[in-house]
């Protein structure tokens, strides 16, 4: 029964998240395909151990496509092949200090040097690890398949608006373009920050009641929060773009 209400839970949140990638047109329904019960069984068995239900149900609806979400990774059911060639490559080089444990899924893998994983015996809703081939170890990434999944959504919206601003940056100091950029991306810097403690505690707070909080939620609960901070003032007060300062994506 518990298992159960847990998936509903998850599809319930899969589903809210394809009508945010709707809207904010990074899909369209049909560009959004998913996994066929049978097709998520072969896979478990091709990994020898039962996926996390959170990324089973988003296979379930966004396992062979998903629109323009995942540009530039190789990520669905096709994916976790290739990830885990990426992870065995980097960690098992002679020079790496950090060696990918066997139990490990990696679902994700960006131009071969960077790849994201979960532990399936982590929960439901595992934590999302990263792997960059230049570093040490890997790094918790986000609390949760969820929160990543929600914040990959959020940035395909939030990436062209910074854009924008990088571009207004550049045509009003062209003569002082690269400290002006160290500024911006000192700026991005913090508000990143700020915004993965929020990510932390609506996520814990999630895994207390129960529920997962969607895109369109998190983004009005960011627009109520930010501006509080002394970085929002600052930004105010320079006249610089507020990030994710959007709840609808048609507003980005």
């Amino acid at each position: 029964m518990f298992h159960e209400a847990a998936a509903k839970m998850y599809a319930a949140f899969m589903s809210e998240l394809c009508r945010f990638m709707i809207d904010a047109e990074i899909a369209t329904d049909e560009t959004i395909r998913g996994c066929t019960d049978a097709e998520l069984r072969q896979l478990e068995q091709q990994l020898s151990i039962s996926l996390p239900i959170s990324m089973a149900e988003c296979l379930r609806q966004i396992g062979h496509a998903c629109g323009r979400l995942m540009d530039g990774d190789l990520f669905g059911a096709d994916a976790f092949e290739g990830a885990r060639e990426v992870a065995v490559e980097l960690t098992a080089a002679k020079d790496s200090p950090w060696r990918l444990p066997e139990h490990m899924i990696p679902y994700l893998q960006h131009q071969g040097y960077e790849f994201l994983f979960v532990d399936p015996h982590a929960g439901d809703d595992p934590p999302v690890w990263l792997y960059v081939e230049t570093e040490p170890e890997p790094k918790e990434w986000a609390p949760s398949f969820t929160a990543w999944l929600r914040e990959a959504a959020i940035s395909a919206v939030e990436c062209k608006p910074w854009n924008e601003e990088v571009c207004r940056e550049i045509s009003l100091h062209r003569d002082d373009w690269t400290s002006r950029r160290k500024t911006l991306d000192e700026y991005d810097s913090e508000a990143g920050q700020i915004r993965r403690s929020l990510i932390a505690r609506l996520s814990q707070r999630d895994r207390e009641l129960g529920r997962i909080t969607g895109p369109i939620e998190f983004q009005e609960i960011w627009n109520r929060e930010f501006p509080q901070s002394e970085l929002c003032r600052k930004l105010n007060t320079e006249g610089k773009r507020i990030p994710w300062g959007w709840i609808s994506p048609r507003e980005a």
